[in-house]
């Protein structure tokens, strides 16, 4: 495998400034609307990497661009089983592809202490549109006053002990290398509380727990001390005292960027990537594809 490129600060820097707002965005989206349904929170991640997508030329002569691909709804249609959000980062220099990696990230948001969360729902997506002229015959006067709570004893409870996804992302894991990573949504600061109706819009800045992101052996022990089917907590995954609990921009960043963390894959390794990345009936729902072209000389 190629040796890894040295990138210069002022890409890695600028690519922290842009998942940095994609965390806050993304934060900002789960405390307006703490019962969204997590796949809304995948589309505004990658929403908010979108005006950022562009060439643009640094200080140092290096260019980066972003591609980014969601299909979106299109996920609710099968089993997810793998991952929600790819990140591919491309180096460049000469023209001349030179190194290239792979980070994967499987999305679990974290439910109020109510577990009111709008879950995927097979039968309306289905109907498409159609479901907005089958009205639920109760008033929504009904499902008005509302209270989510967020706290340390929340779960990420789309996450299970023993669940076939656990097992499938172990099983890639071991065939690739430690190439995905959880990506838990979390409110901006614990405890919380959002009570509906609400009554003004919540603007978030630096959220001190936002978005994080940790690696699968921080998490195995932690699923392994649970009942089948059970899910771990905010605190519990906070107490057992993890190597990882990085901020979204820290993981992209300072960690991918600089090959701490992903996996690198050449021409011995393109068919695992490819049977991840080429189907659109594959695993993956979102991809964001990182250049980075080095000045030369």
């Amino acid at each position: 495998m190629a040796v890894w490129p040295e990138i210069p600060d002022d890409a890695i820097d600028w690519f922290r400034a842009v998942f940095a707002e994609a965390n806050r965005k993304v934060t900002e989206r789960l405390i307006n609307v703490p019962n969204i349904r997590e796949t809304a929170l995948d589309d505004g991640l990658i929403e908010a990497v979108i005006p950022y997508s562009p060439p643009r030329l640094l200080p140092s002569g290096t260019v980066v661009e972003m591609n980014v691909h969601n299909i979106g709804g299109l996920r609710r249609l099968g089993r997810w089983e793998t991952a929600d959000i790819a990140v591919l980062v491309f180096v460049y220099q000469a023209g001349t592809l030179l190194s290239q990696k792979i980070g994967l990230l499987q999305s679990k948001r974290l439910y109020p202490a109510n577990n009111d969360v709008d879950d995927d729902d097979p039968v309306g997506f289905a109907y498409g549109m159609n479901k907005f002229l089958r009205r639920d015959p109760k008033s929504p006067l009904g499902k008005l006053h509302r209270q989510f709570d967020f706290t340390d004893d929340c779960t990420y409870a789309a996450l299970t002990a023993e669940s076939d996804q656990v097992e499938v992302i172990n099983r890639l894991n071991e065939e690739f290398g430690d190439a995905v990573y959880y990506l838990f949504y979390n409110p901006p600061v614990i405890p919380t509380t959002v009570r509906y109706p609400v009554a003004s819009y919540q603007a978030v800045t630096q959220p001190p727990l936002g978005c994080r992101v940790y690696t699968m052996a921080d998490v195995a022990p932690i699923l392994a001390k649970l009942d089948k089917g059970a899910a771990p907590t905010l605190g519990g995954l906070e107490k057992a005292g993890p190597s990882s609990n990085w901020r979204l921009e820290t993981w992209a960043a300072d960690l991918l960027l600089r090959c701490k963390v992903g996996q690198q894959f050449g021409e011995d390794r393109q068919e695992i990537v490819g049977r991840l990345l080429e189907r659109r009936s594959g695993p993956i729902a979102a991809a964001i594809a990182v250049s980075v072209a080095l000045p030369e000389g």
